[in-house]
Parts: structure tokens; sequence; C-alpha cells
């Protein structure tokens, strides 16, 4: 007899029942569930992208305590145990029978978990120098591993919340102004711009627990009202299709995988998917503010990082007015094809500016410009791939372990890259104090990161959006699909 998991306890009360259970998403649910809820965790994990690096190396000193690279082992590490936990939480996510859906129940435990092992990974007890990094990997490892996996899987509300395309553009653009206008500047602006360097920088580690104890505590009741906001509508309509993941037809992993990659959208969209998360393993977590420092010279009393920041952020603001009319006009694919154009530009920009501060800001504005598309309206698209394996082969693939498999296989292409930013620095010889007087390496590693890289990132978007013309079939299959509900 297969095992189910979560079809008793505390998920089957009917207090833990979605608020908003109707057939249609309602204003409410999509504001609430799609860009309040999620607003807590996010910026929970913007802080510690910010400040765990930083603390690492200014508050625990770990490379000086345990050698040069013990934090990009670390890093490899925690993606592994990332990895394999994103293979369990699948087959918990596939063996899950509730009334509460097989997604939400899970995210809700992520969101609580972040919360907690987020504030430990810099509460560091006295102990002796070797149970002092068994206390650090440990929770990196249950907040990036098992806290951030579960949290992730809130991305497949997006697909599963509706089946109507209009209503997932939109929860999908609300979702990416919580996670990059409202986080991304912000918090982003404040904690990097404003707090570091007048509350954290050379100030003692009780600064950093109180700043990470507030906004993990403030998390926790915004995570309540993400859970009890959404509602997977999908989970319902696929239990009543012959073949689809919630029917008990047995059907090896391998089989599932296949049958993934061979939907030539949905590999498509794997292929975007995997180069953004290179790119941002690369890239690192603090380039900006390096950046800043090292080749616009940014001090406390300048405030350069601080007019940087907001060269980013205006962009995503204004994109809020424009983004969304225009992929309604002209499609998500050629109005990010078009906005890739425009990211390249500022690059070359910022190449030939150098380290000019006003023209280098100028350059970072139209770089930002060019990245509407991708943060606001392409997860969309990516997402709608999924409506194609389903029209193929009868499957949803969310929350699959044949889905888990192909992101474990992304996570150790992409995870190859994560710090190697930082090593990057170290191995050119990054001084933390010194300012602009770095030697020529950091200075050439931080322009090829800066700019370089994203030109190259954007041309391979432009050609793999040229092909993932998905939006025009939609409808069709969309059609189909609720037909064979309907027999």
């Amino acid at each position: 007899m297969e095992k189910k998991v979560i079809n008793t306890g505390i998920f089957e009360r009917p207090f833990m029942d979605s608020k908003v259970m109707t057939e249609k998403m309602s204003v409410k649910e999509k504001i609430l569930g799609y860009l309040v809820g999620p607003f807590g965790v996010l910026a929970l994990m913007a802080v510690v992208n910010q400040l765990a690096e930083l603390y690492y190396t200014e508050i625990f000193y770990i490379d000086r305590i345990f050698g040069v690279g013990t934090y990009l082992v670390m890093s490899w590490v925690t993606k592994i145990i990332s990895m394999l936990a994103g293979l369990g939480v699948a087959y918990l996510v596939e063996h899950t029978e509730s009334r509460q859906g097989k997604i939400r129940p899970y995210i809700l435990i992520g969101e609580l978990i972040c919360a907690v092992s987020a504030f430990f990974m810099f509460a560091i007890p006295d102990f002796k120098d070797s149970l002092k990094l068994v206390w650090v990997y440990a929770f990196n490892i249950l907040y990036n591993g098992i806290g951030i996996t579960m949290f992730n899987l809130r991305t497949n509300m997006m697909s599963l919340g509706s089946r109507d395309q209009n209503d997932r553009n939109q929860v999908n653009l609300l979702d990416r102004i919580s996670a990059f206008l409202l986080v991304g500047t912000a918090v982003t602006l404040v904690v990097g711009s404003v707090l570091y360097y007048t509350f954290l920088h050379g100030y003692p580690k009780e600064n950093w627990l109180m700043l990470i104890g507030i906004v993990a505590l403030i998390s926790v009741p915004l995570s309540v009202i993400n859970y009890f906001y959404t509602y997977e509508r999908v989970t319902v309509d696929a239990e009543e299709i012959e073949g689809s993941i919630y029917n008990r037809e047995e059907v090896p992993v391998w089989t599932r995988v296949k049958q993934l990659f061979k939907s030539r959208y949905w590999t498509l969209a794997f292929i975007l998917g995997l180069i953004n998360m290179i790119v941002s393993n690369l890239q690192g977590y603090n380039l900006n503010t390096n950046f800043c420092t090292v080749i616009l010279g940014a001090t406390a009393g300048n405030n350069y990082n601080l007019f940087y920041t907001i060269a980013s952020g205006l962009p995503l603001g204004m994109g809020i007015l424009i983004i969304y009319p225009m992929s309604k006009k002209l499609t998500i694919r050629k109005t990010t094809m078009i906005f890739s154009v425009i990211s390249v530009i500022g690059c070359v920009m910022g190449l030939m500016v150098k380290n000019a501060f006003w023209p280098a800001v100028a350059s970072f504005f139209v770089y930002n410009l060019g990245t509407l598309a991708n943060v606001y309206i392409l997860n969309a698209l990516i997402y709608s791939t999924n409506d194609d394996v389903e029209y193929r082969y009868n499957f949803r693939p969310e929350g699959t372990v044949a889905l888990a498999v192909t992101v474990a296989l992304s996570t150790v292409i992409s995870g190859a890259f994560a710090g190697v930013y930082e090593t990057g620095l170290s191995y050119f010889g990054y001084m933390p104090l010194a300012g602009t007087d770095q030697p020529a390496g950091v200075i050439n590693w931080l322009y090829f990161i800066r700019y370089i890289v994203p030109i190259v990132q954007c041309i391979f978007t432009f050609v793999i959006l040229f092909f993932l013309d998905i939006e025009k079939k939609l409808p069709q299959m969309q059609q189909e699909i609720l037909e064979r509900k309907n027999k």
C-alpha cells in the first residue's frame, strides 16, 4: 500500500483551510497571497544573502580561522544538501494527500524553518572553534538546504493557483514586485547602503544579531498570511484528469524525466533557468557593494553606494507601469527579447565609462531597465511550459520527483559557480579595508563579473526566447486539457 504523508494531523483540521477556496482568484488572494505574504521570508532571504558572507568575513573570520576556501567549501556542501533535500521534499509532495493541497503545507513549514535557522546562522555560541564550524554548517544547511528548498515550492503556486493565464501573469507580477521592488529596493537599499555603513560595518556582532532577529520575527506572521491566502485549484482539477500525477498510476521517475526533456518548450525553459542560476551564483551577493567600493570609491561619507543602489531600484519602480501592459500587447517573449538588448547596451556603456561615477550610475540604470522583463514577467512564461508537459504527457510536473531530479541537475551545474566570485576576489588579493587601492586583478575581475557576464547572459536569453513561442499555442493546449477533464 502506498504510504501517504500529511493525511492526518494539524493540516487536516478545518481551521487550517485556505480562506480563498473560490473557483476564481480574487483580488484579496492575489494581494495577500502573492504580494504581502511572501514578503517576510523574501526580505529575510535578502538580508541573509547580503550579510552572511560579510558576517563570516568581518565578524566570524571563517576563512582566517579555518583557512582560505572554507566559505567556498561550505557553499558547495550546502548546494549538495539542497539538491538532496529537493529530491526528498519532492518525494513527500508526491506522497502527500492533504485537504490543504500538496504544496501549501510544505511552504509554511519551510518559512518557519527559515525564520529560526537564519537567526542561528549568525548567533554562534562561544564554543571551541571546531564546534563553532559544526554549528555554522548545521544552520546553513538547515536554512539553505531545508527551509529555502521548501519555501521555493511557492513558485509552483503561480501555475497551480489557476489555469487562467492572465491570473498567472498577474500573480507572477505581484510576486516579482514583492521579491524585487519591495525587497530588492527597500530592503537592499536600507541594509546594503545605509545600515551596513552606519550600524554593521565596524560594529559588534550584537548589532548584526538584532537586525537579523527583527527581520526573522516579522517574517512569521507574514508567512501565516501567505499560507491562508493561497489555494491549489489546479491540484483539485488534476485529481480528476486521467493519467495525472495525482492518479495512482505508477510511472518510473526516469520515464517522467525523459518526458520533461521531450517537451521542447519545457527544455528551453530549463536551459534559460539554468543560465540565470549560473549567473546568479557567479555574481555573488555583494557585487554592488564591492564594485562601488573598489571601482567607484564609495565610502560612508559620499553615499555613492546609495545612489548606485537607487539606479538599480528606480527602473524596477518604473517597470510596474510599463512592463505588464507592454507584455500584454507584444507577448512576454518579444518584450523580454527587446529588453535583453537594452541590458547589453547598458553593460557596453559601463565598459566605456570605466570608473567615472555618474556615467557608471547612468549605465547601471540602463542595464537594470533592461532587466525589467526578466524580473517581472519572464517567470510566467517559464511556468507555462508545465502546461505543455501536461498537454503532451498528462501529468503536472510541479512538486514531482521527476522535476526535482532536473532541479538537482541544474543545482549541480550552477552550484559549481557558487562562491566563485568571492574566491576570485581572494585569489586576486582583495583587501576589505583598502578601498580603491586594490590589485589590478581585483579590478579586472569586478569588471568581468559586472559587465561581461550579463552580456553573455542576455545573448543566450535572446536566442532561446526566439524559439520559445508557447504563448500563441497555450489557449489551444488549455482547452484540450479541460476537455479531457470534462469527458
